[in-house]
């Protein structure tokens, strides 16, 4: 019996997706708008519950340990209203946010069901139990109402359709295979049908398995195909017959096809999960206000151009941020593997500064990077999308001096700061030996380069790090190699160097102010995380 999810979940203290503001509200009074931490906080769970109850949204019975509060927490969790950030507050998203100020609440809450994904923040934390199968990349809601919407399915499902076929899907390209199994399961007798359902009982089911592996499977999931049901109801893209089915009536089917391509196009799966939980949720809590174009634009995958434009995707995963790029340096790219007229037409598209963001394939490209050289010219890829001037693998100043730093930035006319960026995992030890060499070495041999001071210095790692005390002690050595400076450095893993990014560009924050914001993290500190970066300038 495996362990982990492998079928769909959701957690649902309340189905109905009408009471999510409701919900929300209570929890802004309960936290005090948000201000008081939330992580281990029994008192502030059971509180929770009280005002829960006092509301009207649940009954009067307040659980020991506050779990009840905990529930309604992941519920709003799970769709992104609210993010636990890395000091154990709940903060509220934009869209979160647009709820509570009565702000288009049925639009808000209906983007945030059709952006649903698996994986997201919440099922990805760690009091979350047990995680799904590594292999999910799935949009719940969207794949149920591109599945309900299809003649071969005479455009409805059962709820016992969805229980033993739409909720093994592990990802959209499943909609195909799914859709046979529940064409096979229809045309089979009383008998077959049985059997069809004890298989895939047998086969996903997480849980103990008894000689009523089918009953027992629908038992224990049919709660969550009805909640699915509910909440692709009140997107209006698909209809909820209760006691019947899930349906798009005639009138609908044009509309809710044209609604799901362009959400598609709007809002692709994301894999900001990969950077933190707190980044994914920041973004897929985006208001339908403050959307934020994919870096693919309006680009649409059609039939005869899906192959090219996957290419494209691959050719271009090594850049963070596509529109910071000529539409000659893009052509160039494509041109590698493209025909001529295809990398024309892909490179007209993507040079638009209107789509300025995070290029989603590099997210994952950069996070599970193995060369340590190509490690190193991705993450100055990130800097130059944060707006510096970087040079790779420059020559020091002195004459035959072998010491060579990965990355240089020109952080302005009179300084610089040198980059280290390190491939150790699962941590890298900045220890008393490398702060010796940085300090001794590096740092000296750069002074004067092209006429410009040594002004701050920094390691970027691919993963954890330790050793932050030693930063200081690279200031001190410094100062004996260079007199009177005062050079001081930053540990910053890749996450939240892709992070910082990430963020920079989802809210609108310009190029001179987010090399100002980098910058002030060089404090002799480290950072785990895009939220401490943030955080800097207040220390």
């Amino acid at each position: 019996m495996s362990s982990e999810r492998k079928v769909w979940f959701i957690t649902r203290p309340e189905r109905d997706p009408v009471f999510h503001v409701d919900a929300l509200r209570s929890l802004q009074t309960t936290t005090n708008n948000f201000s008081e931490k939330w992580s281990g906080e029994r008192a502030l769970h059971k509180r929770f519950e009280e005002v829960l109850a006092n509301d009207g949204l649940k009954r009067q019975n307040i659980s020991n340990d506050g779990s009840g509060g905990r529930t309604w927490a992941a519920m709003l969790r799970t769709f992104s209203y609210v993010y636990l950030d890395d000091l154990g507050k709940l903060k509220p998203t934009k869209a979160g946010l647009a709820l509570l100020a009565g702000a288009k609440i049925r639009e808000n809450v209906a983007k945030q069901i059709l952006t649903l994904q698996i994986p997201n923040a919440y099922f990805l934390d760690s009091g979350f139990r047990p995680k799904f199968e590594a292999d999910f990349q799935i949009r719940p809601a969207r794949f149920l109402i591109r599945l309900v919407n299809q003649k071969e399915l005479d455009y409805y499902i059962t709820k016992e359709e969805i229980v033993f076929f739409a909720l093994t899907a592990h990802q959209d390209k499943d909609l195909l295979s799914v859709t046979q199994k529940i064409k096979q399961f229809r045309e089979a007798d009383v008998s077959a049908k049985e059997e069809m359902k004890n298989q895939i009982a047998a086969a996903f089911e997480h849980r103990e398995r008894s000689d009523k592996a089918a009953r027992d499977f629908a038992a224990a999931h049919g709660d969550v195909a009805h909640t699915f049901m509910m909440l692709c109801d009140y997107t209006e893209l698909a209809d909820y017959v209760r006691g019947d089915a899930l349906r798009v009536p005639a009138e609908k089917q044009e509309n809710t096809a044209q609604k799901l391509t362009e959400l598609d196009v709007r809002y692709p799966f994301s894999k900001r999960y990969l950077i933190s939980p707190e980044r994914y949720a920041e973004h897929a809590g985006l208001d339908v206000d403050s959307y934020k174009a994919s870096s693919y634009g309006s680009i649409s995958p059609a039939t005869n151009s899906a192959k090219s434009l996957l290419k494209a995707h691959q050719l271009l995963a090594k850049y963070p941020l596509i529109q910071t790029m000529s539409e000659e340096e893009i052509l160039a790219i494509l041109k590698q593997q493209l025909t001529d007229r295809e990398a024309r037409k892909y490179a007209a598209l993507l040079a638009d500064p209107q789509y300025s963001a995070l290029n989603e394939d590099f997210v994952e490209s950069y996070l599970n990077e193995e060369n340590d050289r190509t490690f190193e010219d991705k993450t100055a890829e990130i800097l130059k999308a944060i707006g510096f001037d970087v040079e790779l693998r420059p020559k020091s100043v002195g004459a035959n001096v072998q010491t060579q730093i990965e990355i240089l930035i020109n952080t302005d006319e009179e300084n610089i700061c040198i980059i280290d960026a390190k491939m150790y995992r699962p941590k890298f030890p900045l220890s008393a030996n490398l702060a010796s060499h940085m300090g001794s070495e590096y740092l000296p041999n750069y002074q004067g380069y092209k006429g410009k001071n040594v002004s701050s210095f920094g390691y970027v790692t691919v993963s954890d790090w330790s050793g932050e005390l030693n930063l200081k002690k690279i200031t001190e050595k410094a100062n004996v190699t260079i007199p009177g400076s005062n050079i001081k450095g930053a540990l910053i893993t890749a996450n939240a160097l892709l992070g910082f990014l990430d963020y920079c560009l989802d809210n609108e924050i310009d190029t001179e102010e987010r090399k100002r914001l980098f910058m002030s993290c060089f404090t002799n500190q480290g950072y785990r995380t895009v939220g401490e970066m943030i955080r800097s300038e207040d220390k």
